[in-house]
């Protein structure tokens, strides 16, 4: 007895045919799924990269904020204290302008997904135009005017 082997699918790869429509739709789905993430992978890690950005951002103004006391508790002269105070809003507007550039950072990279949305994948192929021409409009002197004979009358 020889065994030869079907082609095809096997009953278990097979669709219900009760399903009617829907199969097809859950195949179209759950095959571009994967391209779907692929595409959005960027704009994710961007995302991603705004919440440790943010969190960073927030840890260091907290620990700004508890060190007051301790930093305080050192001064001596109201000289001092208003030192400190200078010092702590110093470091709070580098530490504002350097996150800004950083979330701004990371939101660009949320933006930019290649492949998915060209708007704002800033492509260097030059945009394609339509071009329409039109016929150039015919000038008064190419108006057919009467000839002038050379004969005169009598």
């Amino acid at each position: 007895m020889s065994q030869h082997r079907r082609e095809g699918m096997s009953g278990n790869e097979r669709s219900d045919p009760n399903s009617g429509p829907v199969v097809n739709l859950a195949q179209a789905y759950f095959s571009n799924l994967d391209t779907l993430m692929k595409a959005s992978e960027p704009a994710l890690k961007g995302v991603g990269r705004w919440n440790l950005e943010v969190a960073s951002f927030v840890a260091r103004r907290a620990q700004a904020w508890l060190e007051i006391p301790a930093r305080l508790g050192r001064c001596k002269t109201p000289q001092d204290i208003l030192s400190e105070q200078l010092r702590f809003w110093q470091m709070a507007a580098a530490q504002y302008a350097d996150g800004s550039h950083r979330l701004t950072a990371a939101l660009g990279a949320c933006a930019m997904m290649p492949g998915f949305n060209g708007a704002l994948a800033f492509s260097t192929a030059a945009p394609v135009r339509d071009y329409i021409t039109f016929p150039e409009p015919k000038e008064a002197a190419e108006k057919v005017e009467p000839k002038r004979s050379d004969r005169r009358a009598a």
